[in-house]
């Protein structure tokens, strides 16, 4: 497609014990191969790392075996209080989705107020690492003015937590925010990157969700430079996380 390098900014590995699946290496390098994509960035499904963290072990485990996954840790609900760190140092960033609330469907407000929270939230500002933040809208902003240090990328451009025009007009001017084109339409994807230019915007695919080649290709037809699309599919997340590239 004309990119210098693609990064896939968002995808699962390993089982999922809500959904009953498992997304196999295999399975990724298959469509890495299919849609050119050159790195991956593999992420636990939350059902399963809220029950044990072995699977923050065993995702770092495979992307140590496979030289285009770069892994992300799973942030778990304890805010690492039973000794887990809550973003170690083997990963490139992080994931937050709607912590201790209803997945995929509510935030849990009480959150906000837990004492514990400030001391996780420093702990992961010191890392300088990103962290894919999943929860409503009005969570959201609470949380980001709460903590304006923190590097949060918004996924879906905040399709599942509300409505993402909602979220653009709310976080357009705060540059500590970024978002994942994952399962976002093309029309919307070129309306947040007219809006708040080509700089916060990620590529990712969300697979099983969607599929390396088909989201990629809805970059691709984007009316954007070249410069603008390659930073999108590679060079904004490679600047966030720090990827040795």
């Amino acid at each position: 497609m004309g990119f210098d390098l693609v990064i896939d900014s968002h995808s699962h590995w390993g089982p999922s014990l809500s959904m009953g699946i498992t997304v196999s290496t295999s399975e990724l390098l298959k469509q890495q191969e299919d849609a050119g994509i050159d790195y991956v960035i593999i992420i636990p499904f939350p059902s399963t790392a809220i029950e044990n963290n072995s699977i923050n072990v065993r995702l770092l485990d495979e992307s140590n075996r496979i030289e285009s996954f770069f892994p992300y840790h799973y942030i778990r609900e304890n805010y690492g209080t039973d000794g887990f760190d809550p973003l170690p140092g083997s990963y490139f960033g992080g994931k937050w989705h709607w912590m201790r609330g209803i997945q995929d469907s509510s935030s849990n407000y009480r959150v906000l107020h837990d004492p514990a929270l400030p001391g996780l939230v420093e702990k992961i500002v010191r890392t300088g690492k990103p962290v894919i933040f999943e929860e409503d809208l009005e969570f959201t902003k609470i949380f980001v003015e709460m903590f304006p240090d923190m590097t949060i990328i918004i996924p879906h451009l905040g399709l599942l937590g509300g409505y993402p025009l909602d979220f653009l007009n709310t976080f357009k001017n705060n540059e500590n925010v970024y978002f994942d084109t994952a399962l976002g339409s093309r029309d919307m994807i070129l309306e947040f990157v007219r809006t708040i230019g080509p700089e916060r915007i990620l590529f990712g695919s969300d697979v099983p969700f969607g599929t390396m080649k088909s989201e990629l290709t809805k970059i691709a037809g984007l009316s954007l430079s070249d410069k603008e699309k390659n930073l999108i599919v590679s060079g904004n997340v490679i600047r966030l996380a720090r990827l040795p590239l």
